[in-house]
């Protein structure tokens, strides 16, 4: 995604990994190619793509469109985005598959930000996609990292219920880190890898085996969609917008902390202290 928030009401940069997108660059329609047989294709969208006609991007075989609801990435705080209402409605009229996204950020624990999400969700129904945008924009500093990231899932499934939880990273973030409590949470990987980045799918994401399976792919930044450029490609496999259930607790060996000794011997040791730590940090932003 990797774009400025536009709510500060200043045009911002969009921003790839190959530089400045401007409204002369080319762009690149995402018509299918063989590679993308039997796939579903889809776009997510933000405020740079408000007024999007997508009773046309059906017709053009779009499948599916995941909204930005809005984000806690904002020194001054978390938002709705202005178009995120919009995009849900008019994706619904077009018989469109729905989904509904989250930016991460340093300015609402994982917990809080759960809440606000599902707080501010618009016309959700079962079966739409509820997805988590794990990147570091804007006023962040920290990418949120798998204890942040399950937290997230888990409390969303507390406040709805079984339901569709999308994790968007880029693969260079997924590699860099693991996740089997994000795994444990049931949440499918919407892998972030544009190749290119020409419009055209440049194959399977590289995972490096951090994750079992990519569920979507969002392989370019440059397509064009009912009458819109640029807008973020994706692809996502049919199983993709299947409820999942978590297999809580991680299987073992994958817990990052050790287990305490306290129950055994009553004394609170190191291991009690950065445990208590680790979910202070979850819950109230703790950071000492």
């Amino acid at each position: 995604m990797r774009r400025r928030t536009l709510i500060r009401g200043a045009v911002a940069t969009a921003l790839t990994p190959a530089g400045i997108i401007t409204a002369t660059s080319a762009v690149a329609t995402p018509g299918p190619t063989p590679a993308e047989a039997g796939e579903l294709r889809g776009v997510d969208v933000s405020n740079y793509q408000a007024g999007i006609d997508y009773a046309r991007a059906a017709a053009e075989g779009l499948h599916f469109v995941i909204a930005k609801a809005g984000g806690c990435q904002l020194a001054e705080g978390p938002y709705t985005s202005s178009s995120y209402p919009g995009h849900v409605d008019g994706a619904r009229a077009a018989g469109l598959r729905v989904g509904h996204y989250w930016l991460s950020g340093d300015f609402l624990t994982p917990t809080a930000a759960a809440d606000y999400f599902v707080d501010h969700l618009h016309d959700y129904r079962t079966g739409d996609v509820l997805a988590l945008d794990v990147e570091m924009l804007d006023d962040s500093t920290r990418l949120w990292d798998d204890t942040d990231v399950s937290a997230w899932f888990n409390r969303v499934r507390e406040r709805v219920g079984t339901y569709v939880p999308w994790f968007y990273i880029s693969t260079s973030a997924l590699r860099s880190g693991t996740w089997p409590r994000t795994v444990a949470a049931g949440a499918r990987l919407w892998a972030a890898s544009w190749g290119a980045n020409d419009g055209t799918w440049p194959g399977p994401p590289d995972l490096g085996g951090r994750y079992p399976d990519w569920a979507a792919h969002q392989y370019a930044s440059v397509g064009s969609v009912g009458g819109i450029s640029p807008v973020d490609l994706d692809l996502a496999r049919p199983w993709a917008f299947d409820p999942t259930e978590p297999t809580d607790p991680p299987l073992p060996g994958d817990d990052p902390l050790p287990k305490t000794a306290t129950e055994q011997d009553g004394v609170p040791g190191p291991v009690m202290w950065r445990r208590t730590q680790n979910w202070l940090r979850i819950e109230s932003g703790y950071t000492g």
